[in-house]
């Protein structure tokens, strides 16, 4: 790896070098140099948030970067935008681990049907496989926080299983009605199965049971 002298003005501003020094403590070494070599603050205020935006994929535990992921693989490709209207979407990580937000207990989202105006939320979950021959999704405190929430506006639960959590092999879309326990058995799990990357529409939604 170069040293930190050999760097002249255009290989800084090289994304792909940038990259070469990922690990936190580099990131920061770098941000350092640049704050007392570079005159240009504007231009350094735009690699101050990149060089923050990596520090902070640095710093989140891998499960939640995984959640994060599938999230937004949800939003993307299973509830868009054409459809549903996002009223509300939990806090990340790095938001929550620097002053902790409490509607986070929430499910993941809030959305509000653009047909139908009901409002439901999806708690979104990433599995890779089975323990103990289920599919835990939850613990008890979870299912019985999303029960009381279930109570006033409709919860479901999207769950992905295997693969990436940019791209499961398996969805399935649950009411949390029929999501009794923490833990359930992929045969019945299969009984909610929907496409892959394909939008999921409202009679599909509200003909769940």
């Amino acid at each position: 790896m170069p040293g930190i002298s050999s760097f002249n003005r255009k290989s800084i501003f090289n994304l792909k070098t940038l990259a070469d020094y990922s690990t936190q403590s580099n990131i920061c070494f770098i941000f350092g140099w640049l704050n007392s070599n570079l005159n240009s603050m504007g231009l350094l205020s735009i690699l101050s948030k990149g060089i923050t935006a990596m520090i902070n994929e640095a710093n989140t535990p891998a499960s939640f970067k995984i959640g994060e992921k599938f999230e937004d693989y949800v939003r993307e490709f299973l509830f868009t935008d054409e459809d549903y209207q996002l009223v509300e979407r939990t806090h990340n990580y790095t938001t929550n681990s620097s002053d902790y937000v409490e509607s986070s207990l929430k499910p993941d989202f809030k959305f509000r049907d653009k047909k139908t105006k009901k409002e439901f939320y999806i708690e979104a979950k990433f599995r890779t496989g089975e323990y103990q021959g289920k599919i835990v999704w939850c613990n008890d405190s979870q299912l019985k926080r999303y029960q009381q929430y279930n109570k006033e506006t409709p919860v479901f639960l999207l769950l992905g299983v295997g693969g990436d959590p940019e791209y499961p092999e398996f969805l399935a879309l649950i009411p949390l009605a029929a999501a009794k326990y923490t833990g359930l058995f992929p045969s019945y799990i299969e009984k909610y199965e929907v496409k892959l990357d394909e939008p999921i529409l409202s009679k599909t939604l509200w003909g769940m049971k």
